[in-house]
């Protein structure tokens, strides 16, 4: 199933979404501000606008701006800190290292979840670059929608463009017995070329990383595989909710605990039960390597300023705040 069409609903009040923005951490692959090497999601590859600032500005888009949270990391403050001013501190989950990474993603996770296990949250990464925002927009709409007839109370985007991805995951799909959308399978990490193709042949669906579903069924995924972690977090986010200040998330969590149970939370299927629904046409890069990145800027370096229009607008993230 692919979503195309706009919604007038979204089908969820406003107080009940939630929005994720995971900044993921990565190597120096770019050159950020100053002229210096930083990850390519606080490097302004289109224009003026880096990709933290477009997952911020979708962010604002999906969920009140009082409930858009962050993931991110302290080693990076200088860069993401700037495009994050409007998000409050007790809505900023930093780690430490990137071993704590999984470790702030599960703890905003449970955040939504204790307020109420019927939000719903939206997963987007911030290191990813959309040609066409007016598509994935419409798609998360959609999802939105689509999300109470899912019954495993979560979904992921799935892309599909002409253009060949580089150096991106897949998503093996299936048709399902019954409800819509489609069953994911199996999840192929960055094939090498010809697998890929043989891959996209066969319906596979470029893995995007966006994922939306209720915090009651993420959360329990995070207690089932990680039940000691699961009350060390609450314990750090309780603190932090009581001072109203950043949660940090130190690395030292893990101390003791198995490396196999460290590895055993993944948010894809087998591990992880969710539907997919594909998204056609948004010209979608993970850009998960030089080559993808280096592919996105040539494109905007080889384009006329009219072929650009529509595509590479700066996020007017204060616009986008008051009028949410």
């Amino acid at each position: 199933m692919f979503l195309s069409e706009p919604s007038l609903n979204q089908g969820h009040p406003a107080r009940s979404r939630w929005c994720i923005v995971a900044d993921d951490y990565g190597p120096d692959w770019a050159i950020g501000p100053g002229g210096l090497p930083a990850p390519v999601q606080y490097c302004p590859l289109a224009m003026a606008a880096t990709p933290l600032q477009r997952s911020l500005h979708r962010a604002t888009a999906i969920a009140p701006a009082s409930q858009v949270i962050v993931t991110t990391f302290e080693e990076y403050r200088s860069h993401w800190e700037p495009s994050s001013w409007f998000v409050p501190p007790e809505r900023r989950f930093v780690c430490d290292n990137r071993a704590a990474s999984q470790l702030s993603s599960a703890a905003a996770i449970l955040s939504v979840a204790a307020c109420s296990p019927s939000n719903v949250i939206t997963i987007l990464p911030a290191r990813c670059f959309v040609l066409h925002e007016g598509v994935l927009k419409n798609a998360l709409n959609r999802a939105l929608v689509e999300l109470p007839s899912v019954p495993e109370g979560a979904l992921t985007l799935g892309m599909v463009d002409l253009e060949e991805g580089l150096d991106e995951d897949y998503l093996i799909v299936g048709r399902p017995r019954v409800g819509g959308g489609l069953n994911v399978e199996g999840f192929a990490r960055r094939p090498v070329a010809w697998v890929a193709r043989h891959l996209r042949q066969s319906g596979a669906l470029v893995a995007s990383g966006i994922m939306i579903g209720y915090a009651g069924v993420f959360a329990a995924h995070i207690s089932k595989n990680w039940p000691g972690i699961a009350k060390k977090l609450s314990n750090v986010l309780s603190a932090a909710a009581a001072i109203g200040e950043e949660c940090e998330i130190p690395s030292s969590l893990n101390r003791g605990v198995p490396p196999a149970v460290l590895h055993s939370l993944r948010w894809h299927p087998p591990a992880f039960p969710q539907r997919a629904f594909g998204v056609r046409g948004s010209g979608w890069s993970g850009l998960k390597s030089p080559r993808s990145v280096m592919r996105v800027v040539d494109f905007f370096s080889s384009s006329t300023e009219s072929e650009l229009i529509g595509h590479a607008i700066i996020p007017d993230l204060e616009s986008a705040i008051s009028q949410g």
